[in-house]
């Protein structure tokens, strides 16, 4: 099937995989690129962009991803968890003379928002869309690292620095793209290494500098073999001039040879970065995952299908983003915990639920309002009918439902826009 995006106007061709896909999540094909879907899920997130403001629970200043400026009422961490608030008490009844998502944007502007997503850190206080860290800073994405800083998408490292898209790593710093390696430092496309500079693509390496493409080697440097004793000798030339050092490591790194995909243990995938993977096509920075398609970004995964940053478990997402341990979720924003939640944002322990935003411990809920199980079903498919007629089903939240401007957001660092192409779009800006 041949269909032109709605977006960009670009033709785009839907398999009969896809076709497939779509029906076992009983949705219609949408209209809609795969590059400007993903635009519109991933203007939804802000992993990076923080600001000083003040609590409008406590009054206190603290960092929060929400700007001064924005219409949110926002709380900090401990307040937002704590039962002195319930978001039930926002809720709304459904009308359905408006279209679903502009009661939506009702809600948005009444629920209470948590200042980070930074859920059951230990004196990790300036993290963000993580979990389980400890000692902790400035990490974005990472989950279960420790006494670690500065880090994107990073998990299960200790005593690293400026780790981004590692696992397993320790006492490592500038290091990218690497796997249960120790003591590299200005490494990228790494794995099994140890005690090793400036190195790249390269596997089971120790005591090697300023080396690519190598395979089990020790004591090289600039892919040439040494003696234990030339090595030691050179070595404190080269890390000495740190500098000149860095230069010649990205000049040896524009001429190494490069594999068409990294691919590691995998079977029968096409994307990019992936390991440990089976059955996954079009995906990017996926670990340990099986049967997805259309996904940047999941650790342990499992049917998958256009969807975004998806953590340990998940399965059976379709058209969402940000999901920790989820299962049966569709067009949502970070789903926690959580299982059959549609249309939801930030739900977290939560079950069947419809049009909810930053509910904890819930089920049967429609727009923050609680209902018998009987009632739910019965409203839930009343107001799918709603938006089919609306023509809202079936698509992700718009833009002008995203809290954030364009590059704020995490879309902008996968996609980048110009403020006119942006604002072109649809997006949001901010100077």
């Amino acid at each position: 099937m041949t269909k032109s995006c709605k977006i960009c106007h670009q033709q785009f061709t839907l398999s009969d995989e896809d076709l497939k896909l779509y029906q076992k999540f009983n949705e219609e094909p949408r209209d809609i690129c795969f590059e400007d879907a993903q635009k519109r899920r991933l203007c939804f997130r802000n992993e990076r962009s923080l600001y000083r403001r003040k609590c409008d629970a406590t009054g206190e200043e603290i960092i929060s991803i929400y700007s001064p400026d924005k219409p949110y009422i926002v709380y900090k961490s401990d307040y937002w968890y704590s039962d002195k608030w319930d978001a039930l008490d926002y809720g709304q009844d459904i009308d359905f003379s408006k279209p679903f998502f502009d009661q939506f944007k009702e809600l948005q502007l009444k629920v209470p928002r948590l200042a980070l997503s930074n859920m059951k850190g230990v004196n990790s206080e300036f993290c963000n869309m993580t979990c389980n860290n400890k000692n902790c800073y400035l990490i974005f994405g990472g989950d279960f690292n420790e006494d670690s800083m500065f880090g994107v998408l990073c998990m299960h490292n200790r005593n690293v620095a400026e780790c981004d898209y590692s696992n397993y790593c320790e006492l490592c710093y500038e290091i990218q793209d690497c796997t249960k390696c120790y003591n590299i430092d200005f490494a990228a496309d790494c794995k099994n290494c140890h005690d090793c500079s400036y190195i790249s693509d390269c596997i089971g390496c120790n005591n090697c500098i300023l080396c690519t493409n190598q395979i089990n080697k020790s004591y090289c440097i600039e892919n040439n073999q040494l003696t234990k004793e030339e090595f030691e000798k050179k070595k404190k030339e080269l890390l000495k001039n740190s500098e000149e050092t860095y230069k010649k490591f990205l000049d040896l790194r524009e001429k190494r040879v490069v594999k068409f995909a990294y691919q590691s243990s995998c079977e029968n995938c096409a994307g990019n970065y992936l390991k440990h993977c089976k059955n996954c096509q079009n995906c990017f920075d996926c670990t340990e995952s099986e049967d997805m398609k259309d996904i940047i970004y999941a650790i342990n995964c499992k049917d998958c299908f256009n969807a975004d940053l998806l953590g340990h478990g998940s399965q059976l997402i379709y058209n969402s983003i940000s999901t920790f341990t989820a299962f049966n979720i569709k067009h949502c924003y970070l789903a926690v915990d959580s299982s059959n939640l549609e249309y939801c944002e930030g739900g977290m322990n939560c079950s069947d639920l419809f049009g909810c935003i930053g509910l904890r411990h819930k089920k049967y809920c429609i727009l923050n309002k609680q209902y018998s199980k009987e009632e739910f079903e019965t409203l839930k498919s009343k107001l799918i009918t709603h938006m089919k007629e609306t023509k809202e089903y079936g698509q992700f939240f718009p833009p002008s439902l995203s809290c954030f401007a364009y590059n704020e957001s995490t879309a902008h660092a996968y996609f980048p826009l110009t403020k006119e192409q942006a604002l072109e779009q649809g997006y949001k800006w901010k100077d």
